[in-house]
């Protein structure tokens, strides 16, 4: 007969493990809008790219919400380091540079890019558009680069993500 040590660990075994399949990583392309902010973007391997257009009728009524279009791009610290200035998406092999600011978020850095004068809306217009028909799609932010799907990135991104109301 088991000890009742040896049926506790057990059922916490059981019990985690349920948790962890409960609530497995979100993978691939999806889009959505929340909170006044609408958002296109892909995740996998705890990489992300998002896109997030905030309302500007939102924006003003909760200054939690940020107005535009900005996007987001998270990598683990190994890959990208505070301080970055820039972020190469590569489509198809093609390397496009976007020019961002760099924070720590634990164990990832966030690479955030806003519209400015250098590299503007207009000048992602074209990245978006590689999205759409990609057939490879990698970030990278330093030496090493990261692969996402690009599967589902035709629909996630059918909406002008640039575009915000």
């Amino acid at each position: 007969m088991p000890s009742s040590r040896t049926c506790l660990a057990a059922a916490l075994l059981l019990l985690c493990g349920g948790a962890v399949q409960a609530q497995p990583e979100q993978t691939g392309w999806g889009s959505g809008y929340q909170m006044g902010t609408s958002y296109a973007g892909v995740s996998s391997g705890g990489v992300r790219l998002t896109f997030y257009c905030g309302d500007a009728a939102a924006a003003k009524a909760n200054a939690a919400i940020k107005a535009g279009p900005y996007l987001m791009a998270s990598l683990p610290r190994r890959d990208a380091a505070d301080g970055l200035r820039s972020l190469e998406i590569l489509i198809d092999g093609k390397a496009t540079r976007i020019p961002v600011t760099a924070q720590s978020a634990g164990n990832m850095v966030e690479l955030t890019w806003e519209p400015d004068r250098r590299f503007g809306v207009d000048a992602m217009r074209p990245v978006v558009q590689g999205l759409r028909r990609a057939r490879t799609l990698s970030l990278r932010a330093g030496v090493e680069a990261r692969a996402l799907p690009t599967a589902g990135a035709a629909e996630a991104l059918a909406e002008d993500p640039l575009g915000c109301r």
